[in-house]
């Protein structure tokens, strides 16, 4: 169990301000999740099963294949107007974007 004391300890560190009700709260939560992996832990699961738990197994790469890396192309390469490092967007009829019909003032 994770005591109130533990609690405003790590706080502290994080650099955050708990009020006591925050802190009792935190405990109890942070006391579950630790029960609960003690207790997916203990779990006995026959030799090559799963407990279903997560994505299946990706599939099996023949040797050498190298997956794309979806950063090969820079973004300037596919976007309408990308300068300086940002994507360039037009501003929304209501800031007085160019497709604005008169409906700020």
């Amino acid at each position: 169990m994770i005591t109130r004391e533990e609690i405003l300890q790590i706080a502290n560190l994080a650099r955050l301000r708990l009020t006591d009700s925050e802190s009792e709260d935190l405990s109890h939560d942070l006391s579950q999740i630790l029960e609960y992996v003690d207790t997916l832990a203990s779990l006995q699961v026959p030799q090559g099963e799963r407990l279903g738990m997560g994505p299946p197994q990706a599939p099996e790469r023949a040797a050498g294949q190298i997956p794309p890396d979806p950063m090969a192309h820079p973004p300037a390469d596919f976007a309408p107007d990308f300068r300086e490092g940002f994507f360039v967007v037009p501003s929304p009829p209501s800031l007085g974007g160019a497709d604005d019909q008169g409906g700020s003032s």
